[in-house]
């Protein structure tokens, strides 16, 4: 071959060469993009955005993620100026930079200026190494690797996210909590250049422990930032002036009970985004702190509440204690989570399945005497039976037989499955297990998810799962129950002059008005409350973590207390709305006494509201008239009244059995003569 075509091939091999060497370097050294991603810290933030905890990553770093928009402009300006000026324009490394801070070492005669662009320092800090010549080459290479891979954005929000701030902790949003107790995004000027000259120094420059070198480094950064006119000089001195923090602040611990449920549930997940709203929560707890006292001079020593947020199921506050620190009462136990007896609370939704299919009505007579199921005698709290009652006395009273009665009417299909599509997940046995008395509190409820129950009830009969974090995908709703039946329990509820009340109550007319119940559970264990208007539904429980029952444990002394604490801390005067009235709910008249409509021998009538189609539209069979012989006394049949002196008479006929049992205790009973021979 001859001389010319070897230099044409030659030629061809030094340009194949050249092009190969970047691959081969790719090849060699491949980009290790999973270290720009290091193990984040946990956070979880409140609804506005605000930090409520941060736990450790899993390399027991403090390590929070970031993206650039929650960056201040005053640290973007401050580390891009101090850091790498030309940062925008260099293609990984900033050849200027280099041969300055060359030249500055070489004439110091040791290393007094890096060189490193921010981009090489990303590079670095990806794979530390000590600081060589060809350590400094592989920076180079990766940086070149970064610059071809990631927009200058990205690349600056890798800087932020991974700069060490001292000892153990890292990336920027980390250092803005614990040194000036806020976020990146709302630093003045002088905390920022503060975090812009930490990195190149980071536990020689820490503000708690060095705090006069980290002033120094501080003023250089804001000298440097004038003397390139990026800031003015009246900026400059109110910088300057700015005291430098000498401690470190520690991260937020609210809400403990939610942030330690959301850690155990999503181990995996590193950012949080709750529907809490802390002023409320805060609310909730100091109200429940006003509170401790009185309840463990009675020996009661733990409280829960909930708040929702009805039109969305949000939990806007939880308190699982009374203190979360109090290791001798096991504060650190989420009493809203954990399975009690809810006594008397979930007979509202008894009523209400039985208003759903036309059973009863709000004024339809109920009996309340003895009775038995199969060897199961249902007794009321005060061990007496109350005779005749109406469904609304029956509700508001809380007595336990007409529930139970009630209750056996839906048959298969009535409570036990209520509960369990209504999102009540603790019933993990047969409806055979809890039998009747399951309308009783024969059973175990979190507190969250039954007053998410009663959420359900503010919802028109919506019911669908509590909301816990912002970006959790809304659960479709199961109408449950009708919105007409809703109103009516709401408007039963709502009673502020209630028999079940204190008397000391009966004045207190400044109360909101909610509709709410109460419950007790068998051997004062447990004290519930639980109540609702148009906007919030609230949960309250107290008792003890370890079951002990105390006789003054009854909800409508210790719980509703609390419930009406919250609502009027929650709720102004001038806020308060209530349900408009659904235009399918109509007023009737029925009889005073039986509660169906009215007969001609009714004596007296009163106003229900009712559901047309729905609410039973029987004529009273109560009260009928009857025809006396005046001679003998005898009823008169309309055969043998024929040719004979009588008199008309109106009369209360109970079945026998009620009849009976009513003449036995005491209460008025017609006495019906016998008919004529």
């Amino acid at each position: 071959m001859s001389a010319p075509y070897l230099r044409i091939l030659k030629y061809y091999f030094v340009i194949i060469a050249i092009l190969l060497i970047p691959v081969i370097f790719l090849l060699a050294f491949p980009l290790p993009k999973e270290k720009l991603h290091a193990p984040a810290s946990s956070v979880i933030f409140s609804r506005d955005g605000e930090l409520m905890r941060v736990s450790l990553a899993d390399d027991e770093m403090w390590r929070i993620p970031i993206a650039l928009d929650e960056i201040s402009t005053n640290l973007k300006k401050a580390v891009i100026n101090y850091e790498d000026r030309r940062f925008y324009w260099h293609v990984g490394f900033d050849p200027i930079g280099i041969f300055r801070a060359a030249v500055a070492n070489l004439k110091a005669g040791r290393i007094v200026q890096g060189g490193s662009s921010i981009t090489m320092q990303v590079a670095r800090l990806m794979e530390p190494k000590p600081r060589t010549f060809f350590n400094k080459l592989k920076e180079i290479w990766r940086a070149l690797q970064l610059e071809v891979r990631y927009s200058k954005d990205e690349i600056l929000a890798f800087y932020f996210n991974m700069a060490p701030y001292g000892g153990n902790i890292v990336g920027v949003k980390a250092a803005s909590y614990l040194y000036f107790n806020k976020s990146p995004l709302n630093l003045s000027l002088g905390e920022a250049a503060l975090l812009a000259a930490i990195p190149n120094n980071p536990n020689g420059l820490r503000p708690d422990s060095h705090p006069d070198m980290a002033k120094l480094a501080r003023d250089k950064v804001i000298r440097l930032l004038a003397s390139r006119e990026k800031i003015s000089q009246q900026e400059s001195r109110e910088a300057l002036s700015e005291v430098v923090p000498r401690k470190i602040y520690r991260f937020p611990f609210e809400a403990p009970h939610v942030c330690n449920e959301l850690l155990q549930k999503y181990p995996q997940k590193s950012v949080f985004h709750t529907t809490i709203d802390l002023k409320i929560q805060h609310l909730v707890e100091k109200i429940l702190a006003g509170f401790r006292t009185p309840l463990s001079k009675m020996g009661i020593s733990n409280a829960a509440a909930v708040v929702l947020k009805n039109d969305e199921h949000q939990l806007l506050a939880l308190v699982g204690s009374l203190d979360f620190f109090d290791r001798k009462n096991q504060g650190q136990v989420n009493g809203a989570a954990s399975p009690r007896s809810p006594g008397s609370t979930l007979k509202p939704f008894v009523y209400g399945l039985a208003m759903d299919r036309g059973l009863v009505s709000p004024e339809s007579m109920l009996y309340d005497v003895p009775v038995d199921y199969a060897g199961y005698r249902p007794v009321n709290y005060d061990d007496k039976y109350h005779g005749i009652v109406t469904v609304r006395e029956a509700l508001t009273r809380s007595l336990n037989v007409p529930a139970v009665n009630v209750d056996a009417k839906l048959g298969e299909t009535g409570l036990y499955f209520f509960l369990q599509n209504g999102g009540i997940t603790t019933l993990n046995e047969p409806r055979s297990h809890y039998g009747l008395s399951l309308v009783l509190g024969g059973c175990g409820i979190k507190l969250i998810e039954l007053t998410n129950l009663y959420c359900g009830l503010a919802n028109s009969g919506l019911f669908q799962p509590y909301r816990l974090l912002l970006d959790e995908a809304k659960f479709a709703a199961d109408s449950l129950l009708s919105s007409e039946v809703c109103y009516l329990l709401a408007e039963m509820l709502s009673q502020v002059r209630r028999p079940e009340l204190p008397s000391s109550w009966q004045y207190s007319m400044n109360l909101p008005k909610i509709a709410w119940k109460t419950g007790t559970s068998y051997g004062h264990r447990d004290a519930w409350s639980i109540g609702y208007n148009p906007r919030y539904t609230v949960g309250v429980w107290a008792g003890n973590f370890d079951a002990r029952g105390v006789p003054e444990l009854i909800g409508v002394e210790i719980a509703a207390p609390i419930l009406f604490a919250i609502f009027n801390a929650l709720e102004s005067e001038q806020s308060q709305t209530w349900f408009p009235q659904p235009s399918n709910v109509k007023t009737r008249k029925v009889c005073a006494l039986s509660g169906m409509l009215p007969s001609p021998w009714c004596p007296e009538t009163k106003d229900e509201l009712y559901i047309p189609g729905v609410s039973p539209a029987k004529t009273c069979d109560i009260h009928k008239k009857i025809d006396i012989d005046k001679l003998t006394g005898k009823r008169l049949c309309s055969v043998c009244r024929q040719g004979r002196e009588y008199d008309t008479k109106i009369v209360r006929q109970f079945p026998p059995e009620i009849a009976f049992w009513l003449a036995q205790n005491g209460f008025p009973v017609d006495e019906i003569p016998e008919h004529f021979p």
